[in-house]
């Protein structure tokens, strides 16, 4: 399945879903971002600044700065990303990574690294898979 067909299967499956959605736009996830560096910097000044600071924190990686699902230990090795618009290439590449086996054990690969891309996300992907289908006996 190539990404433009993805992304519109994802669209009219997400379509009269509550506002609480798989992606943000680049906008939105970038305000999150300049939201946190501001309240990391000069602390919460409001509800949003505490509500933002207890369910999300920046992590860098390499010299750029990620979202990430608030640890409950900041010392913790495990954390979960927050997807923008990626979620295309996240959910190809972790069906690929598991050697395409299958809607489960794909979408339990996505949970794993990733915080914000439901089951709903990954089925148009993983049930229009080229290979999965060539290997399928009919």
């Amino acid at each position: 399945m190539d990404q433009a067909a993805f992304e519109l299967k994802l669209r009219q499956t997400l379509e009269g879903k509550a506002e609480n959605v798989v992606t943000q736009p680049i906008n939105q996830y970038d305000q999150l971002m300049q939201d946190l560096l501001r309240i990391n910097s000069g602390g919460a000044k409001s509800a949003y600044d505490l509500n933002l600071k207890k369910r999300y924190e920046v992590l860098r990686v390499g010299s750029a700065d990620r979202l990430i699902r608030r640890r409950k230990d900041p010392n913790e090795d495990e954390f979960k990303f927050v997807a923008s618009l990626e979620v295309f290439g996240i959910v190809n590449a972790a069906h690929e990574a598991i050697g395409h086996g299958g809607g489960k054990k794909s979408i339990a690969e996505v949970k794993r690294k990733w915080s914000n891309i439901t089951q709903e996300a990954c089925y148009p992907n993983i049930s229009f898979c080229e290979h999965c289908h060539e290997k399928k006996p009919e």
